[in-house]
């Protein structure tokens, strides 16, 4: 069984969504934009034991259409009665909406499921819609929806809650062909819910799995441990060593006399585990591994990582249920890489259809390209976006660079799109030398990607992953170099325009390894190009720095891949010596800022601003030229 087809209206933060999935669905991207809701929604439809209390949040809300600009400070208002300083939130302008709905399609029933929602089927369209029109395709696969409604009475203060078959009921007028409790439970349909591991006690998931395999032999096995228990705490009240005590203190000031009608003694006294159950003593009891040469030890003493992969075996093992739709909410968060995409995998190849929602690049390598939902925030407003079916060579390669390049940026607001690598090694390089003094692109949602895989980068490879990166809802800034003017790059920098929401462009005649040098010393610059012989590279300043070795020193970097040392050992030579540093002291008791090479801190900034979603400056950025090496012969 599988959805074809959901529909949410004003449930919680989505306000509307129409979304239909191919296969398999992964939930992922940046947050509050709807994650967990989705997987909720699909709950509170098809799994009878997975409702919550409705709570008013489950209503949308969103301010009046006259009001949605207004300032923030205009919703918070100070009554004329109230103390200084007290203000309180004003929250007459937010519009709550009247009900909450969502709909599912199901498709692929078997036989059973069939029978149990007969009256109620309806030929599948090929968009995963229901066909409602009479003349449908007669051989169409079948489909039934099934739709949850909640509404709420302000007057009085009441809930209403129904899940129904859309195709005969009116919500509008209050009638409801109602979905019967029994046929939802028939549905194969399984909440992943991992907590505790290994647990014996009552609601446990190992406890579950152990009555589920066999009720007989399970009741069987605890009574032994009740009898064994009740034996155990028998001859422990009967030891001497603790009659003896407890009579000692019955005899104090006559206590055992007075307690009782009659005269009690310690053989009057027994001991029992909380309220005298089993179960009372199987909350108690927690698991022990031997893991390594440190004996057993408590599950916790373990670490997390283990606690989560025995967690979720636990769950996955109650949810082994051949063709049945695996929803999962959060998957992956206490897993390790390699643990989170193993059994992302073996969920998906196991179920019918599986929806994970998911904060993990990892959990989504385990699914095809088309089957990420990637959920975003545009304005306030949420947006699902998913890639399309490919039938071209050049989009297949493209949709490669997914998994390469963008699925670590995936929970990112935007990316930066360099041609290739070394770009990226080099800005990420002056990037991660930014705190405290100046806040790096991370704390604006900017990822760096490289376009192309391994070397085969460049100017061509921008568009491609540009236009990928923008097809998942990513904001895309392009960064370019200007280093090979001509009607060719003309050309080429257009398709890189029409696919990025702004491009940051290079100075003329400049590429990444130019950006590095350019404003720095020729003294400097000798001092740090002495690093790459420990790389076993001639140092193509030792004769001396002039224009032209620079030049073989740029070429240099670029072909043997040697920029993050030569980055390294020039921001050493940049940053103040001893003297400087006492004499700024003197001045400022702050904490100095380090210095940057002067392009590189300008294609920085340059991308921090256009990445902000309010950025309105222009879509090409040239950034002014920056003085070549300075300071003569070194």
């Amino acid at each position: 069984m599988r959805v074809t087809r959901l529909l949410i209206s004003n449930f919680r933060g989505w306000k509307s969504l129409d979304l239909r999935p191919r296969d398999h669905v992964v939930l992922a991207g940046v947050p509050r934009a709807g994650r967990s809701d989705i997987v909720e929604a699909l709950a509170r439809v098809l799994d009878p034991d997975a409702a919550q209390s409705p709570r008013l949040s489950d209503l949308h809300q969103e301010p009046p259409a006259a009001q949605t600009d207004a300032p923030l400070d205009d919703e918070m208002v100070l009554p004329a009665d109230s103390s200084p300083g007290v203000v309180l939130w004003q929250t007459e302008p937010f519009v709550r909406a009247d009900f909450a709905e969502v709909e599912v399609t199901l498709t692929d029933l078997d036989p059973a499921i069939e029978q149990l929602v007969d009256g109620h089927l309806q030929p599948l369209e090929p968009s995963g819609a229901a066909a409602e029109s009479d003349d449908a395709d007669p051989t169409a696969p079948q489909c039934v929806r099934i739709a949850y409604r909640l509404s709420y009475d302000t007057e009085a203060e009441t809930w209403e809650s129904a899940v129904y078959y859309p195709d005969r009921s009116n919500p509008e007028t209050g009638q409801y062909i109602r979905v019967p409790a029994a046929v939802r439970r028939e549905l194969p349909v399984i909440t992943l819910n991992a907590g505790v591991p290994l647990q014996l006690r009552a609601g446990g998931n190992l406890r579950r799995y152990i009555e589920e395999r066999d009720a007989k032999a399970a009741t069987a096995a605890f009574e032994v441990l009740r009898d064994a228990v009740g034996d155990a705490v028998a001859a422990l009240s009967a030891d001497p060593a603790i009659t003896e005590a407890v009579d000692a203190v019955l005899a104090v000031g006559g206590t055992g006399t007075r307690l009782g009608d009659t005269p009690i003694a310690a053989t009057d006294v027994g001991f029992l585990a909380e309220d005298g159950s089993v179960a009372a003593l199987l909350r108690t009891l927690r698991a022990s591994l031997r893991l390594d040469t440190a004996g057993p030890l408590a599950l916790a003493n373990h670490g997390s990582t283990v606690t989560a992969i025995l967690s979720m075996a636990e769950a996955m093992l109650l949810a082994n249920v051949p063709g049945a739709i695996v929803l999962a909410d959060d998957f992956g968060d206490q897993l390790d890489a390699a643990t989170a995409e193993h059994l992302a995998s073996l969920i998906r190849n196991r179920s019918g259809q599986t929806w994970l929602s998911t904060r993990r690049p990892d959990v989504a390598r385990a699914f095809e390209p088309t089957e990420v939902v990637r959920l975003v925030r545009h304005n306030g407003a949420r947006t699902h976006h998913q890639l399309p079916q490919v039938n071209d060579r050049k989009e297949l390669i493209a949709h490669r660079q997914l998994h390469t390049q963008l699925l670590p940026a995936i929970t990112a607001p935007a990316v930066a799109v360099t041609e290739g690598p070394h770009d990226v090694a080099v800005l990420a390089a002056a990037n991660r030398r930014y705190p405290p003094a100046k806040l790096p692109l991370s704390a604006c949602g900017v990822r760096l990607v490289a376009a192309g895989t391994g070397g085969d980068g460049g100017i061509d490879q921008v568009p491609r992953i540009a236009d990928l990166a923008k097809q998942l809802g990513f904001r895309v800034v392009g960064v370019i170099d200007r280093d090979k003017p001509g009607p060719q790059t003309d050309a080429q920098v257009a398709k890189v325009q029409q696919a990025c929401d702004a491009v940051i462009r290079l100075p003329e005649k400049t590429a990444i390894e130019r950006a590095m040098t350019a404003g720095i010393a020729f003294p400097q610059l000798t001092a740090a190009s002495s690093v790459l012989t420990a790389f076993g590279e001639t140092d193509p300043l030792a004769g001396g720095a002039t224009e032209g070795t620079v030049t073989k020193l740029c070429d240099r970097l670029h072909k043997k891949g040697l920029h993050e040392p030569f980055l390294d050992a020039l921001y050493q030579e940049l940053q103040p010596g001893p003297a400087d540093s006492e004499e700024n002291a003197a001045e400022d008791d702050d904490e100095q800022p380090v210095v940057h090479p002067p392009l590189l801190e300008a294609v920085l900034d340059a991308i921090a601003r256009a990445a902000a979603p309010a950025y309105s400056g222009p879509a090409m950025i040239d950034l002014p030229d920056v003085p070549r090496p300075t300071g003569g012969t070194a």
